[in-house]
This record gives C-alpha cells, structure tokens and sequence, in this order.
C-alpha cells in the first residue's frame, strides 16, 4: 500500500509522541536535565530513524513507524549518555568546555587510526591479489588464501568498529551543538567551536566508511 509523504510524516509524529510519553517525570509534574536530555536524544533519534525507515522500506509509511521506534530507542541512548556526563559538571559552559575536548581528542585519534588502515589496506590489496592470482594457478594453497581473508576480515571488523564511534561521536555532537545553537545562539563561542567540531567529525566518519567500504571490497574479491 502507497502511504504519501504526509502519512509519513504523521507516523513518524505518532512513534515521537509515545516514545515521549514514556518518559519519566518528578511528582510536581516536572523533568530533570537528564530526563530533559534523554528525551530530546529520542525526539531527534525518532526523527532520524523515521525518515530512513521511510526510504528503505517498500512499505513506507510502515517502515517510517518502525524506524522511528527504533530510532527513538537509539537517540535515546545518544541523550542519556550526554546527560550523564552533563551532570558531572556545575554549569553549561564547563559541560560544553569538555565536549569540545572530548570531540577533538576522538578526531585526533580516530583520523591516525583511518591512516593506518589506510595504509594497510593497500599492502592487503596487493597481497589478496597475488595470492589469488597463485591459487588460480595452482601455486598457493587454500589454506593461505583462508588465512589472508582471515586477515582482511579482521582488519574489516576493525574499520567497522572505528566507523560506528565516529558516528556515534557525531550524532552526540550534533544534538549538542542543536542545543547550544537554540540555547545560546549561532555567534556563541561554544556553539561556533562545537560546529567546527561537526565539520571535521563529518570527514573522519567519511574516511572510516571509505575504509570499510575499500576493506569489504578486498574481501568479498577474495572468493573460496
């Protein structure tokens, strides 16, 4: 069944309303930053989550409800997470302090991880190369091919992995940049750097895909 975009976007409003509705509040009627967080971490989970769950199911408005609740869930991991270390500081601006850190330490480390695949990836390339080519023709046996994709199998998980921090990282930025921007404004020091730090999280998430992607290529090439 054919569900227009406003169907969509209805749906998508529907999974954000019971996932907020979940939430906890104090016995005045009132929520607490943390509580406050995790649900603004659902909000932009469900948001996310509904218009990819519309475009990649055939069923769009059922895959918009589905990616919702799904992204709900995730979001809200993303704002309990940055509720928690939230409360380890007495005011915003030593939280925000922080976060920048935090974003430029995980850019510094991630990036010098991606080069170094990068360069593994190269001589792994070459070597699954020459060793099929070998096996083709009978100079090398099966049990060197099964290990080399053992190898690059490996070195996948691995790209995989440093893939899914840097995206976590972003999202975590970006709703914390979405913050500051609302609360604070799009001139304020805090939110200029904390967009900056979207800028370069952006490019280290582009390179581990590019990783991951170049690395599953080797792999799937080296057929058994």
């Amino acid at each position: 069944m054919h569900v227009h975009h406003s169907g969509t976007k209805w749906l998508v409003a529907v999974a954000i309303g019971a996932t907020l509705s979940g939430c906890a509040t104090n016995p005045d009627g009132t929520t607490n930053d943390q509580q406050a967080t995790v649900a603004q971490g659902a909000v932009f989970g469900a948001l996310v989550g509904g218009l990819l769950g519309a475009a990649v199911s055939d069923n769009r408005g059922r895959g918009a409800l589905i990616g919702a609740a799904a992204g709900g869930l995730i979001g809200a991991g993303i704002g309990s997470s940055i509720a928690e270390r939230k409360a380890q500081y007495a005011n915003e601006e030593d939280f925000l302090v922080a976060e920048i850190r935090r974003n430029q330490e995980f850019i510094q480390e991630a990036d010098a991880q991606n080069r170094q695949l990068y360069q593994e990836i190269a001589q792994l390339d070459r070597e699954s190369q020459r060793l099929a080519r070998q096996y083709r023709a009978g100079k090398a046996s099966r049990d060197a091919l099964v290990r080399q994709k053992a190898t690059v199998e490996k070195q996948l998980a691995k790209a995989k992995q440093i893939n899914s921090l840097a995206e976590k990282q972003l999202a975590d930025a970006e709703q914390i940049h979405q913050e500051s921007q609302r609360q604070r404004g799009s001139q304020d020091q805090y939110t200029r750097q904390l967009e900056s730090n979207l800028v370069e999280l952006k490019e280290t998430r582009q390179k581990s895909s590019q990783n991951v992607a170049s690395l599953q290529r080797v792999y799937d090439s080296m057929s058994i």
